[in-house]
């Protein structure tokens, strides 16, 4: 029987929570929701079914640190440090010829460092239908999250024909992927009962990623060959970092699943969420009766609606709405909550500003 490795990507910046989150602290690393980081919650969530030995996190080199400080019990040689962030399909890549080293049989799970699962047990069976599934068959399969709204920030899986049913579990053939919708479209597709967000988590046989890489991403294929033919040799670090910086950066949905065949997917029954901007945590935290949300040392007098984050100073609001207002790294930043998915833009312009400054010094 194959044995299942999760791997954990735990790269990005988690810009849509800056200034809380920076490229030295970036969001998976942060206690947003509950008293772990969700770094530490998504390896708690998953221990029933993955000892510690069978989970590879995927971390940029410089938060390497940080990622053994919240989590020593994971063994140092399971760490995939990348030298460069290169999207999805260079980091899934990368991780499975880390793994083919521990285990050339390997089922391997994907899944994010930073997303939100309350109903722990659910998720876990959904897993295990998946892993049995794949025991005796090789096949991707997806987990799509039955939408509640019609969101414009997900891709989208359009669900065909029952495949086969497992442990109570449906598990559906892909029509297509689809690309993040407008507003109108989504409207549709959270009607017609048929679609489901696509929550970037992957179950499959490690030697069949292999094969679609090899498939339909050759160029990527070639340039990891050649890091895994330089493990145990001197020019590992040097091949690392020369091979990995020059694969172009393309994400796992464009570069394979929307071409691969043998694809599934099963509707998810758990609550999920990915946490992908500062309001995103009303959907999964407590709010008071004026409807705000509030961290850290906060005061509130006429507030209402209002995302509120301290994270070492006071914060005292008054006569306001709808605002998100955060208080972290010696910087406030206060928005209007309807532009917290537009929150890179004023990131870029603060870097702009900072790089500025300094080459007037």
């Amino acid at each position: 029987m194959s044995k299942p490795y999760a791997v954990i990507m735990a790269g990005g910046r988690g810009e849509r929570f800056w200034p809380l989150s920076t490229e030295e602290m970036p969001k998976p690393f942060h206690k947003l929701v509950g008293d772990k980081s969700m770094f530490q919650a998504t390896v708690e969530r998953l221990s029933p079914i993955f000892p510690p030995k069978r989970i590879l996190p995927v971390i940029a080199r410089e938060h390497l640190d940080i990622a053994r400080q919240q989590l020593p019990e994971i063994p140092a040689e399971n760490y995939v440090v990348e030298p460069m962030g290169r999207d999805t399909a260079a980091c899934i890549g990368l991780a499975s010829i880390y793994l083919e080293r521990l285990d050339p049989e390997a089922i391997m799970i994907v899944l994010a460092a930073d997303h939100h699962i309350p109903d722990e047990a659910e998720f876990l069976a959904t897993l295990k239908a998946g892993i049995n599934f794949l025991q005796e068959n090789d096949f991707i399969i997806t987990l799509g999250i039955k939408p509640d709204r019609p969101e414009i920030g997900y891709g989208y899986i359009e669900a065909g024909e029952e495949a086969a049913d497992l442990e109570g579990f449906s598990i559906r053939n892909v029509a297509r992927f689809v690309e993040k919708p407008n507003i109108d479209r989504a409207r549709e597709y959270l009607a017609s009962g048929n679609y489901f967000w696509n929550s970037g988590m992957f179950l499959w046989r490690n030697s069949l990623i292999q094969r679609l890489l090899a498939q339909f991403m050759p160029e990527h294929w070639k340039r990891l060959g050649v890091i895994r033919e330089s493990f145990g040799t001197p020019e590992e670090e040097v091949a690392l970092v020369r091979e990995f910086s020059r694969i172009e950066k393309i994400s796992i949905d464009f570069g394979v699943m929307e071409k691969a065949e043998n694809v599934l997917v099963i509707p998810a029954k758990f609550k999920w969420d990915d946490v992908g901007n500062w309001v995103a945590l009303e959907r999964v935290m407590e709010q008071d009766k004026d409807g705000n949300l509030s961290q850290g040392n906060v005061l509130t007098l006429d507030t209402s609606n209002c995302v509120i984050h301290s994270q070492d100073q006071l914060v005292a609001t008054m006569g306001v709405s709808n605002l998100i207002i955060v208080q972290a790294n010696n910087k406030v930043m206060v928005a209007s909550k309807k532009c917290a998915p537009e929150l890179k833009k004023l990131v870029r312009l603060y870097e702009e500003s900072a790089s500025k400054s300094l080459s007037q010094k």
